[in-house]
């Protein structure tokens, strides 16, 4: 990829990302020093309540529509705000006694600069881990979800349309919708990345890495300085945090490459900017963002509703806190925070409901424990799971900790991180089931909620390099008094260690650390690389080629039949054709698995051609890489030259395209098409399907 479309591609994804909530928050007076790390909360908000409401009124899922009613929204809140202010000022008008600096009493010259270079600091080790891992940002993951991911951008990008349940159907068009597994899906993610996608020039797995590059450089940083700044305002520990927030392992590199999961990836990245927007709203009696908590909550839980569970321990701890030192105070910010998620549910109610509709099956979901509680105290303590050891940021979390411990107002946080190791520990060495119910909403997955532990455990890290860096200064001062003969001993008594020296201190800690832990960052860039190829086993160069290609031999609105375990999923993603089955872990239905298994028999079982031609089936993909090392080919598959009615289209590589001639067939061409009566094509859109003659799941278990 030339530097041209990768300019071009960061860019779009920045005027995404920051772009609709920067005006939204103008437009509510969110203060500028904040929009940075707000904006793409309050954007995936709004955005996703102008998605979900304007698909009940017909809006088009496009970027002109979805911007001019951006732009009106907003022109409508500043209105207001602005009449409010201007009438009732007393009431609508904050006090200049609440607004202080956001470092509070820690402010001092040099301050932004400090922030700035955690900033830098920690975005380019994270941002170099990732176009390592990624092979140059050209890599596809070979394993996993992100096909899904890829799959949804295009579908909303073709269909237009803010629709959940167009997942399940996209899924699973040969079944009754109710009863497939997969029934919705929150597409907030999807459909936001769908808006700018076709403008960039580049294929849907080189647009997400370059998401997810602009999420490590910029966002994850930024993310964590906010989630910093509810535990502490020195300004050294809240860039120190920034700073080491790509060096771990768990989180977020495993929980990229295992999935990958992006879209809870980013959520994950908007957790902390939300508990600070409530935070800092309620403390200081920000009217005007109330709203833009409300939309800030409806975008967090429309990219993934399970981050709801993280958000609200850490706001009631916090509030717990605030019992103790804001007893005078509390019951306003009860009510603060208590309008602020009744607006919310207002606002989201549409998608909430939707994602209602999965929960009984996200709750079902179980993951096998993978150690005993031993081991998963080990990891904890130790940062790993699967993964080497990490003893030096073991220390630096716990030199956080101690922090912790010698500042009461501090204690608080202890709380979600303790809550949190607590179910780590429970998913990773156990398979109790007692506590089922509270691991239900993160899918019961390990991975996943040792990955939130994790990132609640990074400000953490930056308190220790910042209290380490705050011992040596004054060790530094103590020495300098004893040295100095010629001062007094007031003087000497009344010095406090120089912020320059704290700050220098700082540096070379992280300095030192980050020489030691050059394993992690290896280790990293490695992690993401394991299923991350241009030219992997299940994906090779020459299937991507091919599928990106197929549009020139299959027509628009042909079902191509493939094994979705050989990587055929990626078809609709990067060659915009259909293949029959669309996911790795989606289960056939009856007469799906009939004709994948029977394909050699069309001539002599009228089942398998009737099940064939209900299907549509006109083209038939093979290729030998496969997603699972031990998984078998479908039997239908595994001879296709031997067919004298499969006539081969085109070969790359070890990827093949074949058409049947079902002129060839008893019945003929015109036996085939009578049996599209029952195949009733939706909205115009390729594979959104409704069969009259809806057919039953396969009781397989897995597909791959």
């Amino acid at each position: 990829m030339g530097i041209g479309p990768l300019l071009l591609c960061v860019l779009l994804i920045v005027v995404l990302w920051w772009g609709p909530g920067w005006i939204l928050g103008e437009a509510l007076g969110v203060r500028r020093v904040l929009l940075p790390v707000v904006a793409p909360l309050l954007g995936m908000g709004v955005l996703t309540v102008i998605g979900v409401m304007g698909d009940a009124l017909g809006l088009s899922w496009q970027l002109l529509p979805v911007m001019a009613v951006l732009l009106v929204l907003s022109g409508i809140l500043f209105g207001l705000r602005m009449a409010l202010k201007r009438y009732f000022p007393d009431k609508f008008d904050a006090p200049i006694r609440t607004q202080p600096s956001i470092f509070g009493k820690h402010r001092f010259a040099g301050s932004w600069w400090i922030l700035l270079a955690g900033l830098i600091a920690g975005g380019a080790v994270a941002a170099v881990s990732w176009i390592v891992g990624t092979e140059g940002l050209l890599g596809i993951n070979q394993d996993w979800d992100i096909p899904w991911h890829a799959n949804m951008i295009r579908l909303i990008s073709v269909n237009h349309e803010w629709d959940p349940s167009i997942a399940g159907n996209f899924a699973y068009y040969d079944t009754t919708i109710p009863e497939a597994p997969i029934r919705s899906y929150p597409i907030a993610f999807h459909a936001v990345l769908s808006l700018f996608w076709p403008m960039s020039g580049v294929s849907i797995p080189v647009f997400l890495n370059v998401f997810v590059l602009v999420m490590m450089a910029v966002q994850l940083p930024l993310s964590t300085m906010a989630l910093t700044m509810l535990v502490t305002r020195r300004p050294i520990a809240v860039a120190a945090a920034a700073a080491v927030s790509g060096w771990f392992t768990v989180y977020p590199y495993d929980l990229l490459w295992r999935g990958p999961l992006i879209p809870f990836f980013a959520g994950m990245l908007l957790v902390g900017p939300f508990a600070l927007l409530a935070v800092k709203g309620a403390v200081e009696r920000q009217k005007f963002w109330i709203p833009g908590i409300a939309f800030g909550a409806v975008g967090l839980i429309a990219v993934h509703p399970s981050l709801a569970f993280v958000v609200l321990p850490v706001l009631l701890f916090w509030m717990l806190s605030a019992l103790v030192r804001r007893k005078g105070r509390i019951l306003g910010i009860t009510v603060y925070l208590a309008v602020s998620g009744v607006f919310a549910v207002v606002l989201g109610w549409p998608i909430i409901a939707q994602m209602l509709k999965e929960s009984e099956r996200v709750s079902k979901q179980v993951w096998a424990a993978d150690t005993d509680r031993n081991g998963a105290i080990q990891n904890v303590i130790f940062l790993n799971h699967g993964s080497m050891a990490m003893p030096i940021l073991t220390a630096l979390v716990a030199l956080g900790c101690l922090a912790v411990v010698l500042r009461i107002r501090m204690w608080w946080y202890f709380g979600p991180v303790l809550a949190f190791a607590f179910l780590s520990v429970y998913t990773m060495g156990t398979d109790n089931p007692r506590f089922m119910t509270l691991t239900a909403p993160f899918y019961d997955d390990q991975w996943r909620i040792f990955g939130i532990l994790v990132m609640l455990l990074v400000p953490l890290a930056g308190l220790g390099v910042a209290q380490l860096a705050e011992a040596i200064a004054w060790l530094i001062g103590r020495i300098r008094n004893r040295t100095s003969a010629s001062r007094d001993d007031g003087n000497r008594t009344s010095r406090r260690p120089s912020h320059v020296v704290t700050a220098v201190a700082a540096a070379a800690v992280l300095l030192i650390s980050g020489i030691a832990a050059i394993p992690y960052f290896k280790q990293n860039a490695q992690r993401i690389n394991i299923n991350t190829k241009v030219d992997g086993a299940t994906l090779s160069a020459s299937e991507v080629g091919l599928l990106s290609k197929i549009d020139q031999y299959v027509p628009q609105d042909a079902t191509v039949l493939n094994d979705s375990c050989d990587g055929s999923v990626w078809m609709y993603a990067l060659g915009n054709r259909m293949p029959m089955i669309r996911h790795f872990e989606i289960l056939p239905t009856n007469r799906q698995l009939l004709v994948l298994q029977k394909l050699p028999e069309l001539a002599t079982d009228p089942a398998v051609r009737e099940a064939a031609s209900e299907l549509g089936i006109e083209w038939v993909y093979i290729a030998d890489g496969r997603i699972r090392a031990w998984d078998e080919p479908k039997a239908g598959l595994t001879q296709p030259d031997a067919i004298p009615y499969l006539k081969l289209v085109v070969r790359e590589g070890n990827a093949a395209l074949y058409q049947i001639d079902w002129s060839q067939l008893p019945g003929g061409k015109e036996a085939f098409d009578a049996a599209a009566k029952d195949r009733l094509q939706l909205d115009g859109v390729s594979g959104i399907l409704e069969n009259r003659n809806p057919d039953g799941i396969a009781p397989l278990g897995r597909i791959c």
